[in-house]
């Protein structure tokens, strides 16, 4: 018996709205997994907005991770047609969910943007609803109609196709953690020039409100970055902060050094013509301590060869004095801004090489080089334009 056009119609529509919501969750999953502590990042973000203190970085990271997997394997399903009553609903009810988060955030604008797809595209939180108002109706005809719904492959394979998927993304996700993202959406990816960053005009850059938060027996105290650090009897806790301008289009970075004085010195190390190695722990008290014998023996190697070495951080002087205490630096930390520190390297602490203002290198706290590492990278010859 021949279809109606009615049929036909429904067939089109159904499978067009599962393709439209497949390459969506594949993408966003993807991107999440490729960058999973840029979303552990996005999620520290909404628990300042909300007021709620430092979380373990190890349950926001399953947090992101769930979420990545989630959405990865969504997509697969739905791409492959597969359990497609069941995959539906949860489709259905996911998007459901998220959309009115999403009318949260347009409302109540608690960060600048969801995060939805990592740094890879930059959504407005209006956008953002905008988009999921779109994926809601199409899950809605896909679970309406899931029977019109075909399998691409065998019931048989299935299985295999959706073990390999999901098993794949979490060996992909873990990789990039280990190492840094395998594609790099952000404005630091190696071969940027960071000295374009240094023209761009005040009123052009990103501007955010920085707030440090102390606790001492229960109490609470909040302080500007520009404030003097309380007495040694006030706990660190975590710094807050609030953008209070966006940047303009184009803009993503600012990249900035400042010293004990607060004296910006971004513009003498970046024009080094010379290797410059950038240590960078955003929150010190959190870092990982475990790589500290390697960085020692890079400074000393850096010493040794007339080799800037900077140590770069936003917490507080006496966080930085219990690390050099603790760990034996002998190194002096800078000051940079924790956002733009993590956004640099995906790591606390993490490692970058820079020459002629370029980065030449960066590395996690995972996969922190040695001394070997470093040499060749140093003693590679340049290519001549």
């Amino acid at each position: 018996m021949s279809k109606s056009k009615k049929d036909i119609t429904i067939y089109i529509i159904t499978n067009v709205c599962r393709m439209t919501l497949a390459a969506t969750f594949i993408f966003s999953g993807f991107v999440k997994a490729n960058d999973p502590l840029g979303t552990v990042y996005k999620l520290e973000d909404y628990f300042a907005a909300w007021g709620i203190g430092h979380m373990p970085q190890t349950l926001t990271l399953a947090m992101a991770l769930a979420q990545a997997i989630v959405e990865w394997g969504l997509g697969v399903y739905l791409l492959l047609g597969m359990r497609r009553r069941l995959i539906t609903i949860v489709t259905l009810i996911f998007m459901a969910i998220m959309t009115l988060f999403t009318v949260y955030i347009a409302i109540y604008n608690p960060v600048s943007d969801c995060g939805c797809f990592g740094d890879a595209i930059i959504l407005t939180n209006t956008q953002t609803l905008l988009k999921n108002i779109l994926l809601l109706a199409c899950a809605v005809v896909t679970f309406r109609y899931y029977k019109t719904i075909l399998p691409i492959i065998s019931r048989q394979a299935s299985w295999i196709a959706t073990t390999l998927a999901m098993v794949g993304i979490v060996i992909y996700a873990a990789y990039c953690i280990y190492t840094q993202p395998l594609i790099d959406f952000r404005p630091y990816k190696v071969g940027t020039d960071l000295r374009s960053m240094l023209d761009i005009p005040t009123d052009q850059r990103p501007q955010f409100e920085v707030t440090l938060i102390y606790q001492r027996n229960g109490e609470t105290l909040e302080i500007s970055i520009d404030d003097d650090d309380p007495d040694s009897t006030w706990t660190y806790v975590e710094t807050r902060r609030k953008e209070i301008q966006k940047a303009a289009p184009g803009i993503a970075a600012d990249f900035k050094i400042l010293d004990a004085d607060y004296n910006d010195i971004t513009t003498y190390l970046l024009d080094n013509n010379e290797y410059v190695i950038l240590l960078t722990a955003p929150i010190l008290p959190y870092a990982d301590q475990s790589t500290m014998g390697r960085i020692n023996d890079l400074y000393d190697y850096a010493v040794a060869n007339d080799i800037p070495f900077v140590a770069l951080t936003a917490s507080s002087q006496e966080a930085r004095n219990r690390w050099i205490d603790y760990t034996g630096a002998e190194y002096n930390f800078y000051t940079s801004d924790e956002r733009e520190l993590k956004t640099v390297v995906r790591a606390n602490p993490g490692l970058v090489v820079i020459h002629n203002g370029v980065i030449t290198g960066k590395w996690s706290n995972w996969n922190m080089p040695d001394t070997d590492e470093i040499t060749n990278i140093i003693t590679k010859p340049t290519k001549q334009s």
